[in-house]
């Protein structure tokens, strides 16, 4: 990950922070960073740092995707608190989201008010919780479910009123769905389970496709390569609610009742959470602080490439504010 720090961050901080009076659109075009990428990228970075043709509305809600962004690992982003802090004097919505399915949603507020930063259980949005608010609205006629995943996700489904079970209680059984998240015990025996049901009829479900996630000791299998294993067994593909799907901001919108033209993404991967956004038809901001380098901006295109660009949550919130006051 990058670190804010260090010269990377300095540069483009210096060649992104728009000035007091600057209107929402001349961040946007400011936020080109081309003195540092070079003049030949211009035509490659002006689509990702210009915001897209939308038209002016009152900004209501935000959402902050969380590793890379608010906090990486154990430690807050730099600027996190102060951002978030911010965004609730203004009076603005504040959503979390992330696609890490294996804790749950009031253990992640208890993490962040550890760091100091303001959260609510209500706030926090996770792959698990996206899951279970689509099965909710879209098929309430599952009520069994094998859960592949931790216990985190295994408490979330059992407290909304799930029959779970997991491999070992399947074999005289069938249930009516197989939901997928990131499992650290993850063997060929839960495999076995889950292709038996998926094979059987059961609805198969990936609360996110991440090939991998981050860790201290470096990376990681993450839940996509588990939903790979249950897909090429059983031959059915999955529908899947996580990052880069729209189904999580979707459900974060309708919960809120905030349309997609009020709310405002803030994300560190392109891969996820700005390809999300853009399937969600939500204005992005991709922030420098987790998996993107400086360097590779330019390159993002079609999904990938955000509305803005900023160094740190410092320079998104002037982005917001520029928003707000537009």
């Amino acid at each position: 990950m990058t670190r804010t720090g260090g010269a990377r961050a300095r540069s483009a901080r210096r060649l992104t922070r728009p000035n007091a009076a600057a209107s929402y659109r001349a961040v946007g075009a400011r936020n080109n960073i081309l003195g540092t990428l070079g003049a030949e990228r211009k035509g490659a970075l002006s689509s990702v740092s210009m915001p897209t043709a939308r038209p002016p509305n009152r900004l209501q809600l935000v959402i902050l995707d969380l590793d890379g962004v608010v906090y990486r690992g154990d430690r807050p982003v730099e600027g996190a608190a102060e951002l978030v802090g911010r965004l609730h004097e203004a009076g603005l919505l504040v959503r979390y989201a992330t696609n890490n399915s294996m804790s749950t949603r009031s253990a992640y507020a208890e993490r962040l008010r550890g760091m100091g930063i303001a959260a609510d259980t209500a706030e926090i949005v996770t792959s698990t919780s996206a899951t279970i608010d689509h099965l909710r609205r879209h098929e309430p006629r599952v009520r069994t479910v094998l859960a592949v995943g931790a216990d985190g996700m295994i408490e979330e489904l059992r407290s909304a009123g799930y029959e779970v079970f997991r491999a070992a209680d399947t074999e005289e059984r069938r249930v009516d769905a197989v939901l997928v998240g990131l499992d650290p015990d993850f063997d060929d025996r839960r495999l076995a389970a889950a292709d038996r049901e998926v094979r059987a009829g059961a609805r198969f479900i990936a609360t996110n496709a991440d090939a991998r996630y981050p860790t201290p000791t470096g990376f990681r299998p993450g839940a996509g390569a588990m939903v790979a294993a249950i897909r090429d067994a059983s031959g059915v593909e999955p529908l899947v609610i996580g990052k880069p799907e729209p189904a999580m901001f979707r459900a974060i919108l309708d919960a809120t009742g905030v349309g997609p033209e009020d709310a405002l993404v803030i994300g560190d991967n392109p891969d996820s959470d700005i390809r999300a956004a853009h399937r969600s038809g939500i204005e992005s901001v991709l922030v420098l602080t987790g998996v993107t380098a400086l360097d590779t901006v330019a390159s993002l295109t079609g999904e990938r490439a955000p509305d803005h660009v900023a160094a740190d949550p410092g320079e998104a919130w002037e982005l917001v504010e520029a928003r707000i006051s537009r």
